[in-house]
């Protein structure tokens, strides 16, 4: 695992989630509010907020992809979570989440390249967990679909160009319009 990808966020994000989640036994609820609180207290108070989140949301995500791993957990597992997180902790930020359901999904999918994990597995997730940040929010479902599925064919094809047919093809048998979108890529 290369920390030295980190940058100064996502190293805050890394720093905060291995404190806070070694030792705990209801991970998945621990980790969500955590990503969340932190991706608050990192984007309150910013001058502009969509613009600053725009800048560090896959940053985030990757420190905290590395955080988990760290401390033991299977990173894909937590990729739902932690992208659902980050996209919840933006809106509650003041953020437009609209505008980063790309890089988040990016972000997740870069973050557990690097920590050598199942890019296609985090692939769906991570776009599932986007789609479910910007529900509960009230957001576009249709475009958090279309940027979600975008994105991570874009970081798949970054990090693994034999693998962009298999995340092409299970995300259209696993997300709900991705076939389309990937139709009209």
């Amino acid at each position: 695992m290369n920390d030295s990808m980190l940058g100064e966020v996502g190293s805050k994000m890394k720093a905060a989630l291995v404190g806070t989640m070694k030792g705990v036994d209801e991970l998945y609820d621990t980790l969500f509010e955590t990503v969340r609180g932190n991706v608050v207290s990192l984007l309150r108070g910013t001058d502009d907020v969509t613009v600053t989140a725009i800048n560090t949301v896959k940053d985030m995500v990757i420190g905290a992809i590395h955080a988990v791993a760290e401390i033991g957990t299977v990173a894909g597992g937590a990729v739902y979570e932690i992208v659902h997180a980050t996209v919840k902790g933006v809106s509650d930020a003041g953020g437009d989440v609209g505008s980063t359901v790309k890089d988040t999904v990016r972000g997740a999918i870069i973050g557990v390249s690097e920590v050598e994990g199942d890019v296609v597995d985090a692939s769906v997730k991570a776009v599932k967990g986007a789609i479910a940040g910007v529900r509960d929010v009230g957001g576009d479902v249709g475009k958090a679909t279309t940027d979600a599925v975008t994105g991570a064919i874009e970081a798949t094809g970054q990090v693994s160009e034999t693998t962009v047919e298999e995340v092409k093809e299970t995300l259209s048998e696993s997300v709900d319009g991705a076939k389309e979108v990937i139709h009209r890529l």
